[in-house]
């Protein structure tokens, strides 16, 4: 497992790994106060998805739909509430979740390559052990929510709508190029970075 870890560690701090890492340092961006929400939410789903989709369960979503996952994510996350609820800036999260565990192509090494050749046959063991991996890759996401956490409540109110026009016009980007279809050049273009 601790092999499982290190290399998902070494994966965050690949070009492969951006397509996960950007939208949800956006998500938590976009968020705002409530960036501990939206960070759940954006783990549960990237993590559901990404192990529907390798151990070949499902997974698999249009491009389209992919594209309107994340335009309703901007949307959940930029409702201007005096009061935000958590439960929509979970939803928002969740929902940016779901759109990059389906685009998500992990930088594939030893470790988590074995891991992918049993995964199929392994049930809950290999939905645990792809959190393990998974938990190496979101690391700087992570350890981004805790700062967000941190910073005093007055500091974040004069940074709002910078941080709210930073993380939402990111996610909306990557909204428009999955709905034209540049994502999997994009993608690609980020895999053969991470193998050279």
């Amino acid at each position: 497992m601790i092999p499982l870890l290190l290399e998902g560690f070494e994966s965050a701090f690949l070009p492969c790994s951006l397509i996960l890492l950007i939208p949800g340092a956006a998500a938590a961006i976009a968020a705002r106060q409530e960036s501990n929400s939206a960070l759940s939410g954006f783990v549960a789903g990237s993590l559901v998805f990404a192990w529907l989709r390798f151990s070949g369960r499902g997974g698999d979503l249009p491009l389209g739909l992919v594209a309107l996952l994340l335009a309703v994510s901007v949307v959940l996350l930029v409702i201007p509430l005096v009061r935000r609820l958590n439960l929509v800036s979970g939803a928002g999260g969740l929902l940016t979740g779901i759109a990059t565990g389906v685009l998500w192509e992990p930088c594939v090494s030893t470790e988590f390559g074995a891991l992918l050749a049993e995964l199929p046959d392994r049930g809950a063991s290999g939905f645990g052990l792809t959190a393990v991996y998974m938990a190496g890759v979101l690391a700087p996401v992570l350890l981004l929510g805790a700062v967000l956490h941190l910073i005093p409540s007055p500091a974040l109110i004069l940074a709002r709508p910078v941080m709210l026009f930073a993380g939402a016009g990111v996610l909306a980007m990557l909204a428009v190029a999955t709905a034209a279809g540049l994502t999997d050049n994009i993608i690609g273009q980020l895999v053969e970075w991470s193998i050279t």
